[in-house]
């Protein structure tokens, strides 16, 4: 019997070239999609800080997403890696306030203390319905929202969404999943 550890490697192979193989146009799309429903969120509205992860690669593309709510004078911070973990650090200019950091993934330039999110949006490999996520495996953004008030919010294709991932205790669960095409209440 495979361990919760195995099963998450093996899904998280599965997802990981699932994904990879999307071609810009179908993350362009997707993600339009995805912000769309994000929008009708009851949180969104009210909120005034977000967390967000900056995406790389064929993850469900948020630049544009943070430009916007830059533009519509929301409070913006992004993880940032220091000292062996994440932290939240504000932004208030994408282009100006991000470089290459950790992983090649974009990171603030300087780390300027966050207030506590309202929001999160938050990545993943894998999700379930009730709010289950598995990531890369580091554990690092289950340490970041450990304790985390706020909505906690996962973008994800479609076909990242399973019937059950694996989870272990550390695992924090997310209020909400969006995809391009639904929304389901976790928990």
């Amino acid at each position: 019997m495979e361990t919760a550890l195995e099963q998450k490697a093996a899904l998280r192979k599965q997802m990981l070239v699932r994904r990879a193989a999307l071609s810009t146009a179908e993350v362009r799309s997707a993600s339009a999609a995805i912000w769309e429903r994000l929008a009708q969120v009851p949180a969104i509205d009210n909120a005034e800080t977000f967390c967000v992860y900056v995406s790389t690669g064929t993850e469900v593309e948020t630049h544009g997403l943070i430009r916007q709510l830059l533009a519509r004078g929301r409070e913006v911070c992004v993880p940032a890696f220091v000292q062996g973990r994440y932290v939240t650090a504000m932004i208030d200019d994408f282009d100006a306030d991000l470089q290459p950091g950790h992983w090649g993934i974009l990171e603030p330039r300087e780390v300027l203390p966050a207030a506590e999110p309202d929001v999160w949006l938050v990545p993943g490999v894998a999700f379930d319905r009730r709010g289950g996520r598995v990531g890369h495996g580091k554990g690092y953004f289950d340490r970041l929202l450990t304790g985390a008030s706020g909505v906690k919010i996962g973008l994800a294709y479609e076909f990242q969404v399973v019937e059950v991932v694996p989870a272990a205790a550390h695992d924090v669960r997310l209020d909400y999943i969006i995809t391009e095409k639904q929304t389901i209440k976790g928990h």
